[in-house]
């Protein structure tokens, strides 16, 4: 049963694999990080289909048993071309490829230098040598650290999106990020079989090594799933946007504000409350904090600050307020009885129901028809 189920993930991800490396759309770059991280986890589990190949090149069989090293560096490459446009590979890139070097080259003096016979010695002591110990250890601290770097980058990416955009969907990263949660699943059950394998316990070995091969066949497949159905997940953003976080809060280092820069301040207010009613630009679906600072000719930082700091509201929440009390407006009154919700989430300035249903309960604390059929 564990081969047919390997036979099977090793098939999929090779055609997925080719899939990515031949597609002409779409992010070039992001594609090979993620058939790069597919090709890694067909070398990984090979050894399962393949046991007998790696018995007469135990050097390629060595080399191969470190390449997971290589997984999440592909990972971490693909969620960063998935989340930033610009991004590029640079030479200093290639630093990511020290781990693999360094656990090939621990290898060289009681292995990879030795002969047939040293080598199955090693073999015979696998799991006593240090050399093995030091790797999986090397191994398991890289990923582990790579995750986190994972969601460091996507929660970055949250932040730029809801302080400078109004779109649903440019929060489309929810699939990336169930994505590296799976991973991470994945990662846990792999810990837990190495540590049966030090133990006495052949058949919890077992147990998880089938576990883990289902998840992974599940992986693979819920890949191709969303692939099929959202060909285009995601849109990029510029890497070279700052959150206010990395921004210094100028205003709060002095607790003495003077009465001139408050009415600064005040009047900056009115004036962006008063544009956003009287000329409504949230009724376009793409507004984007930058385009909003051009219309009222106000600096783009100073913008996101006012709109943060001093009114207490990301971009994204500031403009649905606008789009929800329209869309309200528009449901309580009996001239548009006619129209349908889809109809009037569209004229308010969304572009998807779920969008629209998730903001209107948020600041409305009912669904749009129960909002229409209470205020009729």
């Amino acid at each position: 049963m564990l081969e047919n189920i390997v036979l099977l993930i090793f098939v999929l991800h090779i055609l997925v694999a080719a899939f990515l490396l031949n597609i002409d759309k779409g992010n070039k770059l992001s594609n090979k990080f993620l058939a790069g991280y597919l090709i890694v986890s067909i070398l990984d589990i090979s050894n399962f289909l393949f046991s007998s190949f790696y018995y007469l090149h135990p050097n390629l069989d060595m080399m191969r048993s470190n390449i997971s090293l290589f997984g999440a560096v592909f990972l971490y490459g693909y969620v960063n071309a998935v989340v930033y446009k610009d991004f590029k590979l640079t030479p200093k890139h290639f630093v990511h490829c020290l781990p693999y070097v360094l656990a090939c080259l621990i290898l060289v003096p009681n292995f990879f230098s030795v002969g047939t016979e040293g080598k199955q010695t090693f073999y015979d002591n696998f799991n006593e040598m240090p050399e093995t110990i030091f790797i999986l250890y090397l191994v398991y601290i890289q990923v582990g650290l790579y995750i986190v770097a994972m969601f460091k980058v996507l929660n970055r990416q949250r932040q730029i999106i809801i302080e400078n955009y109004s779109d649903e969907h440019h929060l489309t990263n929810r699939w990336l990020t169930q994505f590296i949660s799976f991973y991470s699943l994945i990662y846990v059950i792999a810990l837990a079989r190495t540590f049966s394998a030090f133990s006495t316990y052949d058949n919890i070995l077992t147990m998880l090594t089938l576990v883990m091969m289902v998840f992974l066949f599940l992986n693979i497949c819920w890949i191709l799933w969303q692939a099929l159905n959202h060909p285009q997940l995601f849109v990029g953003v510029n890497s070279k946007i700052e959150v206010l976080a990395d921004k210094p809060n100028i205003e709060d280092q002095s607790n003495n504000q003077n009465d001139n820069e408050k009415t600064i301040n005040d009047d900056l207010i009115a004036k962006l409350e008063s544009y956003m009613l009287l000329n409504r630009p949230f009724l376009d679906p793409s507004l984007s904090i930058d385009s909003l600072a051009k219309q009222i000719e106000v600096p783009n930082n100073e913008l996101s600050i006012l709109i943060n700091r001093k009114i207490g509201q990301h971009f994204f929440d500031f403009v649905n307020t606008y789009r929800i009390n329209f869309a309200a407006d528009m449901l309580s009154d009996k001239n548009n009885q006619k129209k349908t919700i889809m109809e009037i989430l569209y004229e308010a300035g969304f572009n998807s129901k779920s969008c629209f249903n998730r903001a209107f309960i948020k600041h409305k604390r009912v669904t749009p028809s129960q909002y229409r059929k209470n205020n009729l």
